[in-house]
Order: structure tokens, then sequence, then C-alpha cells
């Protein structure tokens, strides 16, 4: 909800401006965590470019991917994936407890570009992202 009213925010003040317009009107939730304990939240969003496939090649997307604390003046970040065909999410891995020294977010996501298919294991925190190819 935070993301939409600073979109919303700086779309008044940049009307013109066709990145965020673009941003605004083609991110996608795919996923975020539903924490009943406060440490780490993360939200997933797709963003893809724009156009059709043509002979087998399609639109490349990107994963944004969210890293917040909670609390009246959380710490956040947000990272962008390198470009892929498709994007998926798959599960999430370990969201951290409460108390931890050094909290990261786990989940798996695969990407597929020019047909090959790779599995990840991604580590997310305020400071850093992680990602660890899965051997097959």
């Amino acid at each position: 909800m935070k993301l939409l009213i600073l979109l919303f925010s700086l779309s008044i003040m940049s009307c013109s401006n066709n990145d965020l317009v673009f941003f605004a009107n083609n991110l996608e939730e795919v996923s975020k965590t539903n924490n009943t304990v406060p440490t780490l939240s993360s939200r997933i969003y797709r963003l893809r470019d724009l156009g059709e496939c043509y002979e087998k090649k399609c639109p490349e997307e990107v994963f944004y991917i969210t890293v917040s604390e909670f609390g009246e003046h959380p710490e956040q970040k947000i990272y962008v994936t390198p470009k892929a065909s498709k994007w998926h999410f798959v599960k999430w891995e370990n969201i951290p407890s409460l108390g931890e020294t050094d909290p990261k977010l786990t989940f798996s996501l695969k990407s597929i570009t020019n047909g090959i298919e790779k599995s990840f294991t991604v580590k997310a925190s305020l400071t850093e992202i992680k990602y660890i190819i899965k051997k097959r």
C-alpha cells in the first residue's frame, strides 16, 4: 500500500514521467510474506517489458523484491533481478525469527532465458541480496 501511495504521489509531481507511468500501470504483485512476528517483510513484484512475442522471442521481465522492517520508521530496501524471459516465484523458505542478529528472508525463484531454466535460492536482507544457483 505504501508503494502505491508513493507512486501516486510521484505521478502527481511529474505526470509527464513516462517511466513512472509505465511502472505504475504494469507492476504486478507476485507474492508477499504473511508475517505474524514483526521481523522482516517482503513483497515481490513483476514488471514486464511492453510488446508481444515474435518468432519465439517475448518481452523480458524483472522482479522487484522489497524488504522492510516493521515499525514507525522502518528501514526499507528494493532490489531488482536481472532481466529474463520469464521469472517464477516458487516458495518462501524462511522468514526470520524475532531477535535474530542478521535476519534474512529466504525464498526460491526460477528464471527462463533463451529456453534455459535456472533455479535459485535467494537470501534478502536490508543490506544485501544473494542469488544462489541450485544444482540439478
